[in-house]
């Protein structure tokens, strides 16, 4: 399934989640992968902001995404040969990259644990021995059901055009699933779309314990870019090294 947010809207995404939200993870992943020129892997790289900041830091960087509307868009901004429209689940290269990164909860969109497993395998294989992998996944336990706004600037600049409401809240039924609910707005457009995202597997303890079983050594799970231990961060990230 493409959500409208990743797929019909995916030229809308930077508007409502401009690249500078992101600077703080980006600056935080960039700091701890190995030193350039290694070959990062982005898994579900969207529009390819962080793609575009790890080439620009030195890095040999491609991404990958399942959407075809982000891939195109991505293209744009690092060129037709770093990006491929593929899915984390079919990827099928061996002990090719020096790092691979998942950010902003692309690898919770994977429809069960099972399929988690798989997929960390896969990445596992991938990697280079010693190479490192970085999550940035979604963690359910912590998700308070808190409505939140951003209003950014519109496509002519104009102030507090674009609207971005956003709302994460636990699953009752399931500790280890989030309900994601987005609302973009653009007034000089007259453009309104609501959506609400399930993602199945955000639980980080768990994710952490899977790539431990795999065989991916060092796993940690950090509240945040500031490199404290998860507390209560609905959005942690996981580091981990391949043996």
């Amino acid at each position: 399934m493409t959500y409208a947010l990743f797929g019909s809207a995916a030229n809308r995404y930077d508007w409502h989640t401009p690249p500078h939200h992101y600077q703080d993870d980006h600056n935080f992943v960039l700091s701890r992968l190995p030193r350039p020129p290694g070959r990062v892997l982005d898994v579900g790289c969207g529009t390819g902001v962080f793609l575009e900041k790890a080439i620009s830091a030195g890095f040999d960087a491609s991404g990958l995404d399942a959407s075809a509307e982000m891939v195109s868009i991505a293209r744009g901004r690092v060129g037709s040969d770093r990006v491929r429209l593929e899915r984390m689940q079919d990827l099928a290269e061996s002990k090719v990259y020096d790092s691979i990164v998942s950010l902003s909860w692309s690898f919770n969109y994977l429809n069960s644990f099972d399929e988690i497993e798989a997929v960390l395998t896969r990445f596992f294989k991938a990697l280079k021995p010693s190479g490192r992998l970085i999550l940035q996944i979604a963690h359910a336990p912590n998700a308070t059901g808190e409505l939140n706004e951003d209003r950014e600037l519109g496509p002519e600049g104009q102030a507090d055009d674009v609207v971005f409401l956003y709302r994460f809240s636990q699953i009752k039924d399931n500790p280890a699933e989030l309900r994601a609910q987005y609302v973009y707005g653009c007034k000089s457009r007259a453009e309104l779309l609501f959506e609400e995202h399930k993602l199945a597997t955000a639980n980080a303890s768990e994710v952490a314990a899977l790539a431990g079983a795999i065989g991916f050594q060092e796993v940690e799970v950090l509240n945040s870019w500031r490199g404290e231990p998860l507390s209560d961060s609905v959005s942690p990230f996981l580091l981990a090294i391949r043996n």
